[in-house]
């Protein structure tokens, strides 16, 4: 076999060279190897040898293309050539040997595969102004204005997406644009008209810290009537703590509520808290019980919770502070 490359060409490949037209019955012959000359195919096409008037390996350039052409006198001595050579080996290579097609008949199937081809695949676009098979068919309609029914808008082209970094550029200036200014002035009545459903986030007022209260003076307010404060607890205590720690005292618990902090995660305890006892002679009974009793290493103080004005604003939104100022949540932390 040689080792001569050879290009493989589809069945009667139409290429741009120029074949010379000869008189008679052609016959193709492909997937010759590079190195096969006019005179190689001749002699290849011996059985049909007294029927040859031509042999021609189509070239591109100086090259042989891979392919070639045998003018034969008969119709008879064509197909015989077909029949006798087909598929058989010549300098190492397969070749296709089958009766040429008629130019028209190339040229009128080069249309009809046009035509088969669906727009938008990748190779396969129609040729401007030309129709496909499908739209002559009427399955499917053109995507134009033109094609859509009356009253129903024409289907729209679809947007082609942004990278990964324009799209978070975007987001960055919306959000900028969208920040609150440090003092935003009130938009007027027909700026809100303008402006529609969208809202700017209101900023948050910063609250007042409450002022501590001098030591020994008693808090302002009505002292309740069935809730105690309960001060200097370890901070582990929770709200089922500081119940049991009530009823294993004989003491009737309505709801018991550790105080915590706003912010964190978990909240962490302040160190106090509320415990509703339901009557006032439980709270009595309760204090005397409990009163300076040590848990977990801490003398507790438990005193009657006293509702004061600061209650609606504070941040817990208790219902009740200190009894004493010994019981100060600032007390309990500091004995901690």
């Amino acid at each position: 076999m040689s080792d001569v490359p050879a290009a493989s060409v589809p069945e009667n490949a139409v290429v741009q060279e120029k074949v010379e037209e000869a008189p008679g019955f052609k016959v193709f012959a492909g997937n010759l190897s590079y190195s096969t000359t006019d005179e190689g195919l001749k002699a290849f096409f011996a059985p049909v040898a007294n029927d040859i008037l031509s042999a021609q390996v189509i070239l591109r350039g100086t090259r042989s293309a891979g392919y070639g052409f045998v003018a034969l006198a008969t119709a008879e001595a064509a197909q015989k050539a077909v029949d006798a050579l087909d598929k058989k080996e010549l300098d190492g290579r397969q070749v296709i040997v089958e009766i040429a097609k008629p130019s028209e008949q190339k040229d009128k199937e080069k249309k009809e595969k046009k035509a088969k081809r669906r727009p938008g695949r990748r190779g396969g676009k129609a040729v401007p102004g030309e129709v496909s098979e499908a739209e002559a068919n009427g399955e499917a309609p053109k995507p134009d204005a033109a094609s859509a029914p009356e009253g129903e808008e024409a289907p729209k082209p679809k947007k082609k997406k942004k990278s990964k970094a324009a799209r978070k550029a975007k987001k960055a200036e919306a959000e900028a644009s969208e920040a609150p200014a440090a003092a935003p002035a009130a938009p007027a009545e027909g700026e809100a008209a303008a402006e529609g459903t969208a809202k700017k986030p209101r900023a948050r007022k910063a609250k007042a810290p409450r002022p501590p209260r001098p030591a020994g003076e008693d808090p302002a307010g009505e002292p309740s009537k069935t809730m105690l404060f309960v001060a200097n607890l370890g901070f582990n205590v929770d709200d089922a703590g500081l119940s049991a720690l009530f009823t294993e005292a004989g003491i009737n618990v309505v709801s018991a509520r550790i105080v915590r902090r706003r912010w964190g995660h978990p909240r962490k305890s302040k160190g106090y808290g509320f415990v509703d006892v339901g009557s006032e002679a439980e709270q009595a009974k309760a204090i005397a019980a409990l009163e300076g009793k040590e848990v977990a290493g801490r003398a507790i103080a438990v005193k009657v919770a006293v509702n004061t004005p600061h209650d609606e604003t504070t941040d817990e939104a208790t219902p009740a502070t200190e009894g004493a100022t010994e019981a100060t949540p600032a007390a309990a932390a500091a004995t901690a």
